[in-house]
């Protein structure tokens, strides 16, 4: 299409929502019924700009719904106008409020994204950089509860896609156990099949959206947390995958978390199936409803010990505080499609606008979950996790430090204080906080947590996670007095100098103070093998990375150890971290190779790495 052209026609469909948006507003005031001319001629504008954009679909790159999106707008405006015809003026007045009206401004807001944000590279690069300094706008403001009138204390939506047995389940669990807390009761139809339709349509909850053609899990649960600010009588939105099932307590223990502190932005449950150390190991077998909530009954107790602050957390069910929402343009950015790593953005901006996402492991619910996953999967999951790259400028995966979390379940420490953290390179703090709810969950009290790293792409996350955060070598125009103990997040062969990031954990410890380290196993049998097909390991951490600008970084005990006593500090604890999942494979290769003793071989092959914990003497 010819650039003028184009401009224009853009221009236009922005005028035809400037349009409707002021239609909306005389609507909104004036009510519906003695106005019906006024739907009539909305539908109309919906189609026309449903056309308009129709039109520079060829030009648009990304993956999106705006067709879907603009199919649904007129088809509920003329749901609105038949159930006028048939006299359901309040069940027409809540289609209005809550389908049409969130589904037309989360319209404008996502086609202003793939119109004109995404219109190029350098567009998308520009409307980048203009959201960053919003959010570290957001981030400097102090965080304090938002004063409004709610009914209710929940706003329970419910997102469902067909399915209709299982989403029967879901309703039927959040009414047998939504006890302890006031709530409305909101499901979301994703153009479900015409049987699961009039199902819906059939229970007594009033607010019911309902959108005829399906616009995927992404672009639906973008418009529940985009919108539902708008609709929602709540305090606060509790969102429920219709593959979850809720048990005893879970409501009055998410809302303990949401009320205990403003900067709580999201509290999840913990479940049976689900990744990023959200799961829990579970007795009951995998169908076993009467089982598990037995199982739920016991675990369900409250215990603010058991809150675990999160840098990421998936939500599968997870409670929402609206006021954090409505600072958002677009709660989850359509530059990831399908879903894949959009969590991780949408934890991403939580977590730079000052907000805390809590893991509550006092309260657990079911999760039907998927049994299995596609190659397709796969190539969609690598699709997001380049995007998320590309946006970022650093690996979703590598920079999260999961490894270090796992080692740090075992981590003991008995104290009553005050506790002072050094965090070093801790990319997105995932690591670091695992440490500080340790050490709140063995008794220790304030701890508080001061982070450097030599890589400025990480300094957004660090200012909105800790009390100061800066570069390494800069450190001291930030830090003050000493610490009780420091923390390398990152695997050590990630650290571009690491005889500076050690030396500086070093000597600002206080005698008797923890550094706690942990390095990588360069002969583990998953890098040999990778070695072996000329491939590097999947996070670059000891083969060059031309993405992370990372040299061959090999961390022998024997040469760390002599590092740090040169600084005072000697080995306290030193633990192996193992994946026995490769045990028989180990087994085969050193049968075949012939490799004696074979304990020590096996031992090395299976080690992930070692994680080790040093002390200073002086």
């Amino acid at each position: 299409m010819e650039q003028k052209a184009h401009e224009t026609l853009i221009s236009h469909i922005f005028e035809l929502f400037d349009t409707g948006e002021e239609a909306i507003s005389f609507l909104s005031g004036r009510g519906l019924g003695e106005n019906r001319y006024l739907l009539r001629d909305l539908e109309a504008l919906c189609a026309a700009i449903a056309s308009a954009i129709g039109q520079l679909a060829p030009e648009i790159t990304l993956e999106n719904k705006l067709r879907e999106v603009g199919l649904n707008a007129p088809l509920t405006l003329e749901r609105i106008g038949a159930l006028l015809d048939r006299g359901q003026a309040d069940a027409a007045w809540t289609q209005y409020t809550c389908s049409f009206v969130p589904l037309f401004l989360f319209w404008r807001r996502y086609a202003e994204f793939f119109l004109l944000h995404a219109a190029s590279h350098k567009a998308l690069k520009d409307w980048y950089a203009q959201e960053r300094e919003r959010i570290r706008r957001i981030r400097k403001t102090p965080k304090r509860e938002e004063p409004r009138e709610c009914r209710f204390d929940l706003s329970i939506v419910v997102l469902f896609y067909g399915n209709q047995k299982m989403t029967k389940e879901c309703l039927d669990a959040i009414e047998a156990h939504t006890k302890g807390r006031s709530y409305e009761l909101i499901t979301f139809d994703n153009g479900s099949d015409p049987e699961t339709t009039a199902w819906c349509e059939g229970l007594p909850h009033v607010k019911k959206i309902y959108y005829p053609h399906n616009m995927g899990s992404s672009a639906a649960g973008n418009l529940i947390f985009t919108m539902a600010p708008h609709y929602m009588e709540g305090k606060y939105l509790l969102y429920v995958s219709n593959d979850v099932i809720v048990t005893p307590r879970y409501d009055e223990i998410l809302w303990a978390c949401m009320e205990s502190d403003p900067r709580v932005a999201m509290a999840a449950p913990v479940c049976n199936s689900a990744s990023n150390l959200q799961a829990i190991s579970v007795p009951y077998a995998k169908n076993d409803i009467q089982g598990m909530l037995s199982f739920a009954e016991n675990h369900n107790h409250y215990d603010p010990r058991k809150w675990m602050d999160r840098s990421r957390l998936f939500s599968i069910l997870a409670c929402v505080r609206p006021a954090a929402l409505s600072q958002m343009e677009l709660t989850i950015d359509p530059f990831f499609c399908y879903d894949m790593f959009a969590d991780d953005d949408f934890s991403c901006v939580l977590r730079r606008m000052g907000y805390r996402q809590v893991l509550c492991r006092d309260v657990f619910v079911h999760h039907y979950g998927s049994a299995t996953i596609g190659e397709g999967q796969f190539q969609v999951m690598e699709l997001g996790r380049a995007q998320f790259r590309q946006k970022h400028g650093v690996d979703a995966w590598g920079a999260l430090g999961m490894d270090l979390c796992a080692a740090l379940e075992s981590f003991s420490i008995k104290g009553t204080g005050r506790v002072r953290v050094l965090a070093l390179n801790p990319l997105f703090g995932e690591s670091v906080l695992a440490l500080s709810n340790r050490l709140r969950a063995c008794g220790s009290g304030e701890v508080t947590v001061d982070a450097l790293t030599e890589d400025g792409r990480y300094l957004e996350d660090l200012e909105g996670l800790f009390h100061r955060s800066g570069l390494l070598g800069e450190e001291a125009q930030m830090l003050e007095g000493q610490y009780d103990i420091a923390i390398v997040g990152c695997n050590l062969g990630r650290c571009a100098d690491l005889g500076a990031v050690l030396r500086t954990a070093a000597r600002r410890l206080k005698a008797g103070g923890m550094l706690i380290t942990q390095h990588e196993n360069l002969y583990s049998l998953s890098n040999l093998r990778q070695a072996l097909q000329g491939k590097p390991p999947a996070d670059g951490v000891f083969l060059h990375d031309p993405d992370e600008g990372l040299g061959l970084r090999v961390v022998t005990d024997g040469a760390l150890a002599a590092e740090l006593e040169r600084e005072g500090m000697v080995l306290g604890k030193s633990v192996s971290l193992t994946n026995d999942s490769w045990k028989a494979a180990a087994g085969q290769l050193i049968s075949a190779l012939g490799i004696q003793p074979r304990e020590a071989a096996e031992s090395l092959l299976l080690s992930l790495g070692r994680f080790n914990v040093w002390r200073k003497t002086s």
